[in-house]
């Protein structure tokens, strides 16, 4: 439906329709009454928001877009709505391309097997566990590439095209028990700690709170429940408990990262969680952490992940010699298809 298509494409662009109107020279109460199906759109009011939008216009003509569940967001607070639903809006289309590319493109079978029912810490663990055996790693290895490991399973990871203020990360799985494939999308902006730990901890989302499972669990429990298996994944029991003996220090746990691939803030939340260490002592190492600046910049470098599946898509489904032509071809603005090559 345009209507729908019209109120993306706005959304993707983190536009007002108020904004809209201005750029496509539209009545905003007219681009309210297009998207709200009460006034259709003329062939000149689909050209105009193409142009103001950069969405060719073939876009708007595809049909209805693929259905998207709410999903779930790592942000901040004080992170905007209307950001959120740009978000949602570009893994939308992210996924509305790999829908497309399915037919021309070999993807790997989904191989994710998520619970059934309320889940506790040990649980969590055995999830993460169970993850790493179908990504082929080690119970005490570090995970050299957890994006690739992701790919593998089946899910769509990518980067996304543009800036997102205080958002790191989504997911969502389209169609779930109907062959959907999971997706999860990222902030390009930040270190790779952080990108790997996004990637788990939605990956947690995907295992831990599919449609499958019978109970019902506020915001906050999920969001704890990911962060466990974010920390179980990426850091194993086992080999936690050998890494982190006490006495704890800074130093240790920038050792640790460097071996593992995970923060010094999410190996002091592991250590806490493992009673490996106390309250009290967790408060102090994020007081010293805070006093140093390494709660905005930890020291060492955590090479970032680029994913390859969404390229190999973005390769094999555009056609054209230009970017604009390979943009209108998998149906993006070419601003938004330079980004999305960019960031993958």
């Amino acid at each position: 439906m345009i209507s729908e298509r019209v109120r993306h494409a706005r959304e993707f662009c983190n536009l007002t329709q108020t904004a809209l109107a201005e750029l496509a020279g539209v009545a905003q109460s007219k681009i309210s009454d297009i998207e709200g199906s009460r006034q259709p759109a003329s062939p000149e009011d689909v050209t105009r928001i193409a142009r103001a939008t950069g969405f060719p216009v073939a876009f708007f003509q595809a049909g209805p877009l693929p259905d998207m569940p709410d999903g779930n967001f790592r942000r901040l607070k004080r992170g905007k709505v209307r950001v959120t639903r740009q978000v949602r809006a570009q893994a939308r289309q992210i996924v509305e391309l790999v829908q497309r590319a399915e037919s021309v493109v070999q993807m790997p079978p989904v191989r994710l097997s998520p619970v059934r029912t309320a889940v506790d810490a040990d649980d969590i663990e055995a999830v993460a566990a169970e993850f790493r055996d179908v990504a082929g790693v080690g119970q005490r290895d570090p995970i050299p590439n957890l994006t690739r490991g992701v790919e593998r399973a089946g899910v769509v990871v990518a980067g996304l095209p543009n800036e997102i203020p205080d958002h790191y990360g989504f997911s969502a799985w389209p169609d779930f028990g109907l062959d959907g494939r999971p997706i999860i999308v990222f902030a390009r902006d930040v270190p790779g700690d952080r990108q790997r730990w996004t990637i788990a901890h939605e990956l947690g989302h995907l295992l831990l709170h599919s449609p499958l499972r019978d109970d019902e669990m506020t915001h906050e429990t999920a969001e704890k429940e990911a962060s466990r298996f974010a920390g179980a994944l990426l850091l194993p029991r086992e080999i936690a408990v050998e890494a982190m003996r006490p006495p704890l220090t800074l130093t240790t746990l920038a050792h640790v990262k460097a071996t593992f691939g995970a923060s010094i803030g999410t190996c002091a939340y592991r250590a806490r969680d493992l009673d490996l260490i106390t309250e009290q002592r967790f408060v102090s190492l994020r007081k010293q952490m805070t006093s140093r600046g390494w709660h905005r910049q930890e020291p060492v470098e955590v090479p970032h992940e680029q994913p390859l599946l969404i390229r190999k898509v973005l390769d094999l489904v555009g056609q054209g010699d230009s970017v604009s032509s390979r943009a209108d071809s998998v149906r993006l603005p070419a601003f938004a298809y330079r980004a999305l090559v960019a960031a993958n």
